[in-house]
Order: C-alpha cells, then sequence, then structure tokens
C-alpha cells in the first residue's frame, strides 16, 4: 500500500458545481439587468424608466441578435 503524497495531489478549486454555457451567461446577464431595472423604476418611478432605455433596448436587441446569430 503506498501513501497518498500531497504535492503531488493536485489541489482543487472550490467551485459552485454549476457550469454554464455562453448562452446562458448572456441570458442571466439579459435577466439582471431587466432586473435591476424593475427595481430602479419601482423606487424612482417615471425617470428611471425613460432615461436607461437609451442604453438597455439597443443592448438588449444586440444580446438577442449575438445570442440567436450563435445557436
Amino acid at each position: 500500500m503506498t501513501a497518498i503524497d500531497p504535492q503531488q495531489t493536485p489541489s482543487r478549486t472550490p467551485r459552485f458545481g454549476v457550469t454554464l454555457s455562453l448562452e446562458a451567461k448572456i441570458l442571466l446577464v439579459i435577466f439582471t439587468l431587466l432586473a435591476i431595472w424593475g427595481i430602479a423604476i419601482f423606487t424612482f418611478g417615471i425617470p428611471a424608466l425613460l432615461w436607461p432605455m437609451k442604453l438597455i433596448v439597443p443592448a438588449l436587441i444586440a444580446m438577442l441578435f449575438v445570442l440567436t446569430w450563435s445557436m
């Protein structure tokens, strides 16, 4: 019986155990942005709805285009 040498055994870094594909990561980012935007609208009202549309709507369209293009 041989002893296990701790210097030769690879150290495992703790991970969450969930690996996500690129499409899943993109969808997670989209849903996170929508959730943050929803909280801002609930907190600040109509100004939070109108101003970020200039940035969020084109970004969402671009993300959906990239997502569907890669499928």
